[in-house]
């Protein structure tokens, strides 16, 4: 394969993306990116095998060699000296990975998830009531961004007036996983990052002196092996679970407007069976997939298809690309209510280190998706408003606005 047919970082990039995958797929689907230690994984069978050989393929770059997150020494000077280290305690690599899990993951699961439905729905329904009777908005700023946060800000017990303070911490913290900042760029995250930490701590004293039916309250009592959790630990769940609820469900809100509206096929079927959402949703989640691919580190010398892979290279996990690899889904570029495979997609990733807020996010979309069809009456896009251009960036696809119509709010 030429170079010049591969561009996965460049400011355009993210308009030619599922042609690169393909052409990654069929002609080096382990691909070196020339001139570095990155390895990119394009089909589904090789990125499903390192997601679950955490032996061979770490989470935690800086025990094996690999590239952290932040080269700059400033910047990391930043978290050891004025905040806590950054960390990633549930991210972590077996066993230490399970046993911090176990203490989230019942908040997103079972009686406790159907339990948040009530929240769910007053949110979306506030959120469609305060739109015009009729005409146009812009509906990633008007819906798809402001509904996930106070969402996952009410279950964390966060204040609502400091959305605009929690929106800049939530932009700072996802920033260094597109790669390649500046050191300025790292110096602002590490200030804006140890900002979020030292507001999440006065928090976290707040719970242990008054605890309420919040999840920050159940952390800063929870034990870990018989132990009280240590301020970095609550510190570090508590902004990954705000982050990971926040971000990529705004995308895919906004992914799945698109999805159904650019094809009036898509919007008369959800409307003609409102059963069809859920299969909808995964193929949303599949098609444009808000997180693209996730790292690991080789732990040892390896192969992946013959290819070399020397220990502490980075591997980057391209979920977006295995979610449209034909040797998986049928008719990959298709969206198809009845696909029967349709949850095996990598868009949450699988394994220990799926995203432990995928069912939160799952039902957030689909009662939005049936609140929306329901009441924006003539529901489209807004003609000649919309040039559906991602924002620039390596690991998120993100519409930057989405202007749809209607004829009423029901």
């Amino acid at each position: 394969m030429g170079n010049g047919d591969v561009d996965l970082f460049g400011p355009e990039a993210n308009r030619t993306w599922f042609e690169t995958y393909r052409l990654l797929r069929e002609r080096e689907p382990v691909y070196q990116v020339p001139g570095t230690s990155l390895f990119v994984l394009t089909r589904y069978d090789d990125v499903a095998m390192v997601v679950r050989d955490s032996e061979r393929f770490s989470n935690e770059p800086e025990k094996h060699g690999g590239e952290p997150l932040l080269l700059c020494p400033e910047a990391n000077r930043i978290y050891q000296e004025q905040g806590w280290p950054k960390a990633f305690p549930l991210s972590q690599d077996p066993p230490e990975h399970k046993r911090f899990r176990a203490l989230v993951n019942h908040f997103f699961t079972g009686a406790r998830l159907e339990a948040a439905r009530p929240l769910i729905e007053r949110h979306v329904h506030r959120l469609i009531d305060a739109m015009p009777a009729s005409g146009e908005i812009e509906f990633i700023a008007a819906f798809a961004e402001p509904l996930p946060a106070a969402i996952i800000t009410d279950l964390l017990g966060l204040p609502h007036e400091d959305n605009e303070d929690l929106k800049r911490w939530s932009f700072a913290w996802a920033l260094p996983f597109a790669r390649g900042l500046s050191a300025e760029q790292e110096i602002w995250v590490a200030e804006q990052g140890v900002e979020f930490q030292h507001y999440l701590k006065r928090q976290i004293d707040s719970r242990r002196a008054a605890p309420r039916d919040d999840i920050i309250s159940e952390l800063s009592h929870a034990r870990l092996q018989g132990r009280p959790l240590s301020d970095g630990e609550i510190i570090s769940m508590v902004d990954h679970l705000f982050i990971g609820g926040n971000e990529t469900t705004a995308y895919a809100l906004a992914s799945a407007l698109w999805l159904m509206l650019r094809d009036p096929a898509v919007l008369e079927a959800l409307c003609a069976d409102r059963s069809r959402i859920g299969g909808f949703v995964e193929e949303v989640l599949r098609l444009e997939s808000p997180t693209q691919g996730l790292y690991r580190t080789a732990t040892r010398d390896t192969e992946i298809r013959g290819v070399h892979i020397p220990k502490g290279a980075t591997l980057h996990l391209r979920f977006a690309a295995a979610n449209r690899d034909p040797e998986i889904f049928s008719e990959p570029d298709c969206i198809r209510f009845d696909r029967s495979n349709a949850m095996r997609h990598m868009a949450f990733s699988q394994a220990e280190h799926h995203c432990p807020g995928s069912g939160l996010s799952r039902l957030e979309m689909q009662i939005a998706i049936e609140a929306l069809i329901t009441r924006l009456h003539k529901l489209r896009l807004a003609e000649g408003r919309n040039s559906f251009d991602h924002h620039p960036g390596f690991v998120l696809r993100a519409l930057k606005e989405l202007h749809i119509a209607y004829d009423a709010v029901g």
